[in-house]
């Protein structure tokens, strides 16, 4: 399990599946304020969420849902960037719960992408955009004044590290860096067609 978000995580169930896991106390001030997927004391055996799973796709499931929260912390966007492989499970959720236009990419700097923003956004440039590892490049893709969703880099996707701005860019650029704080209302939107489209593409 991902030591930075110790309350959610998968489960084995049987062979060859898997569950998601809340494992939020869902009493310490952590929690009491909101933020139960930083949970100060998460418990051993928490709430099962979500169908079973193939355990092979659980992880990426997990990251999606993760990235889906972080993302539910931004306010409501017209164009909505996702770094992430079109057909994803990331971009399934991501245009499951968000109204508005959700384009998936890998790139943040293709003509292509950039054009489509272009002709949704006055100043040609999201207003959310959800990073992958690259945050350094989702701020900069950004408009002003834009939100950035930083969800937390899964544990079995070997990087460098991520790519993080400098507090001047923030500044300068007007960026607010979103993470998430629960999982709760991620899961409570998700009917089982979303989850069978997510499990589906996983």
């Amino acid at each position: 399990m991902d030591r930075a978000v110790v309350s959610f995580g998968t489960a084995a169930r049987g062979a060859g599946s898997a569950v998601l896991v809340d494992r939020s106390c869902g009493r310490c001030s952590t929690c009491r304020s909101g933020a139960g997927l930083w949970c100060s004391a998460p418990v051993d055996h928490g709430r099962v969420v979500g169908p079973d799973l193939p355990a092979a796709a659980a992880e990426r499931l997990r990251t999606a849902v993760l990235a889906a929260a972080a993302l539910l912390e931004a306010p409501a966007a017209r164009t909505t960037l996702v770094v992430t492989e079109p057909g994803s499970p990331t971009a399934v959720l991501a245009d499951r719960l968000v109204d508005g236009f959700v384009l998936a990419t890998p790139c943040l700097t293709d003509d292509a992408v950039r054009a489509q923003v272009a002709g949704r956004e006055p100043s040609g440039r999201a207003a959310v955009v959800v990073a992958g590892a690259d945050v350094r490049s989702a701020v900069r893709a950004v408009r002003r004044g834009g939100h950035v969703c930083v969800p937390p880099v899964s544990p079995v996707s070997p990087t460098a590290g991520p790519s993080r701005p400098s507090v001047t860019e923030l500044v300068q650029r007007e960026v607010t860096l979103l993470a998430p704080r629960q999982v709760t209302d991620v899961v409570d939107r998700l009917a089982a067609p979303d989850w069978g489209a997510a499990i589906a593409v996983a």
